[in-house]
């Protein structure tokens, strides 16, 4: 069989669009993760400027360096404990959604400053600090009611947060399948002519070719719009196969692979325009064919992937421009899927073309 039936066809894409569901899911824990450094710093440092601020305000007598300290150490003993009982919480996985998260997160803080409030009540009498005179019931009050609106302030600009950041995702997706859409029929465009180009001369051939592209668009179809970098290097052996059947001993690929399987992805579709570019404009205008190096080279927190073709020492001669639309296309998916870490490069030296890739050693954006 030379190619998916319509039938078959349909269900891949269908499949696929069912993996890269843009639907917004506002169902997830909201809240910073408390259990990181980073989260519990800036805890600290928003504590003690809240801290300062309710000291000055609430300032009525006695020393007002020890009012300070007392505000300062009455809310940092709020602010942390109520951020330990959190993260404690969450890998617990007791909140599973934004309404378990909220009232859990306002019950336990309203709750830890009840006690904190009581047991500082209790040891500023103990120790007869020199603060001014106030009712107990008056300072709980009081306590309660600040905690009560900084939370639901701050709980409001989580969920803004969180959401702003949802929409962020939602249209880098967007854009990501819109870039891979463009690319998916650029591909199988060459890749026909390809066929075509066999089909008089070398039917024998042709059929092969045809075959080999059912099985390659096949995999393509199915493929998520990020896949590992073994899935994506295979895909490109297949385009290979199919450009040989035309081209024979002039096409010649040099793999130089680490021996260790990295375990990283990439936006499907990456590799296989960026060899068509190099078997386009760097061995189809060679009488006598050339080399094409594929070089990836594992670093500590990244990989650097080099594909190199050689050119034609007169320029004149050269294939036209050609598809500048894949190599932007490339690189904006690139930058999209990694959040702009990854980076891709071109240059030309010593009578080759080089493009080099540069990717973090994580999994891409899965869509």
């Amino acid at each position: 069989m030379y190619a998916c039936s319509a039938e078959q066809t349909n269900q891949l894409f269908m499949a696929n669009n069912r993996q890269n569901n843009l639907t917004p899911a506002l169902t997830g824990y909201y809240l910073p993760n408390f259990c990181e450094a980073n989260a519990f710093l800036r805890l600290l440092l928003v504590v003690e400027l809240v801290a300062i601020v309710f000291a000055l305000v609430s300032f009525d007598g006695g020393s007002f360096y020890i009012h300070i300290a007392l505000n300062s150490v009455l809310m940092l003993w709020i602010g942390l404990t109520s951020a330990a009982v959190l993260c404690w919480l969450s890998r617990q996985a007791v909140m599973q959604n934004i309404l378990h998260a909220t009232l859990i997160a306002t019950g336990v803080t309203l709750l830890t400053t009840l006690i904190v409030s009581l047991v500082s009540i209790d040891l500023v009498e103990k120790m007869q600090l020199p603060v001014g005179a106030q009712n107990t019931a008056y300072i709980l009050l009081r306590n309660m009611s600040v905690t009560a609106i900084l939370v639901g302030l701050a709980l409001r600009y989580f969920y803004l947060q969180y959401e702003s950041e949802k929409i962020l995702e939602i249209q880098a997706k967007a854009r990501l399948q819109a870039l891979q859409a463009r690319i998916r029929p650029h591909f199988l465009f060459n890749s026909m002519n390809t066929i075509a180009s066999l089909t008089h001369d070398q039917p024998d051939l042709a059929e092969q070719a045809i075959e080999n592209l059912s099985d390659l668009f096949r995999a393509s179809l199915a493929a998520e719009a990020s896949i590992p970098l073994q899935q994506e290097l295979e895909l490109a052996r297949r385009y290979i196969q199919i450009e040989s059947l035309r081209l024979g001993d002039r096409l010649r690929v040099n793999w130089v692979l680490p021996s260790e399987n990295i375990d990283v992805s990439l936006p499907a579709l990456t590799l296989q325009p960026l060899i068509e570019n190099a078997i386009y404009h760097g061995i189809e205008p060679l009488a006598e064919g050339g080399t094409i190096e594929v070089q990836i080279r594992r670093h500590d927190d990244f990989i650097e992937i080099i594909i190199s073709n050689p050119l034609l020492e007169d320029r004149t001669e050269q294939h036209r421009e050609g598809n500048n639309m894949a190599v932007a296309n490339i690189r904006e998916r690139l930058q999209i899927a990694y959040s702009g870490v990854a980076s891709m490069q071109q240059l030309e030296e010593n009578e080759r073309f080089t493009v080099t890739l540069k990717l973090p050693v994580l999994a891409a954006k899965t869509q």
